[in-house]
């Protein structure tokens, strides 16, 4: 626990964007809902609240979310500097297995973003899916 090395996770640049996944090497949580890992994205304006898991698969599935994330905004904020409107409203992000769905304020928002869908991404009425395993 005394090196980095042994702690850091994951640690990836996307744009303005650096997103990193660290083993905290004590549980944060609880026996219920325990957390050993921390991922934390840093960049934005606001720095994001760290999410938590409690397991090693978790925390990469997080540390994945969080690039897809960063993708995303990267693209988005290059769309915006062309002159290309793609603006929405974002409410909230869950997980579930093989996929990290973003839910936007309306349907309309959800088709701005993603006019059709694609290999990794879909459109579910106002919810935009993330396929961690895109479809063959």
């Amino acid at each position: 626990m005394q090196h980095e090395n042994n702690v850091l996770v994951a640690q990836d640049a996307v744009g303005q964007f650096r997103i990193m996944t660290v083993f905290l090497g004590f549980n944060y949580g609880n026996v219920e809902k325990p957390k050993f890992f921390q991922t934390n994205c840093f960049g934005t304006d606001s720095q994001g609240k760290p999410r938590y898991s409690g397991t090693w698969q978790r925390a990469c599935l997080e540390h994945r979310g969080k690039i897809a994330c960063a993708q995303g905004l990267t693209k988005f904020n290059a769309d915006r500097a062309a002159g290309i409107d793609r603006s929405f409203k974002f409410i909230d992000c869950t997980f579930a297995p093989g996929e990290i769905r973003f839910l936007l304020e309306s349907e309309e928002d959800a088709i701005k973003m993603i006019p059709t869908n694609r290999k990794h991404w879909e459109r579910r009425g106002q919810v935009v899916v993330f396929l961690i395993r895109p479809r063959q």
